[in-house]
């Protein structure tokens, strides 16, 4: 059976016989299914940030130093929570089921570039039968 391919762009390749992401090659004939993942950002440091920022602030307004300097460390741990909250995004991943389990087989921030991969994966389990 001649290979067609469904995708190629950038490094990944899907065809009726082999998924490949950059340097690693998946046999399609192993794939059972795919399906769309999200990847939550963990924004424990950021939150944390804020909160110990917070805590500084609300020390500075009750006057336990008058130094200004609680009012200044609260201000910049808040603004590098914040900062730190911005920066961390959601992802989006191609999640393919094998015989051997569950991989996350590619991971991108863009959304529609995971729904074309995943629509060439569809299309290529299709095809084989």
């Amino acid at each position: 059976m001649e290979e067609k391919v469904f995708f190629n762009f950038d490094g990944i390749t899907v065809s009726n016989s082999r998924f490949i992401v950059r340097s690693k090659t998946y046999a399609m004939q192993s794939v059972t299914s795919v399906k769309p993942g999200v990847v939550e950002p963990k924004r424990l440091i950021a939150t944390s940030f804020m909160f110990i920022g917070m805590l500084l602030l609300v020390g500075e307004l009750m006057e336990l130093l008058d130094t200004g300097v609680l009012l200044i460390a609260g201000a910049i741990a808040v603004l590098i929570g914040l900062i730190a909250w911005y920066v961390e995004k959601t992802r989006y991943a191609v999640i393919l089921n094998t015989s051997a389990g569950e991989h996350h087989a590619l991971i991108s921030e863009r959304k529609q570039d995971i729904e074309h991969v995943l629509q060439a994966l569809n299309e290529a389990i299709v095809s084989r039968g």
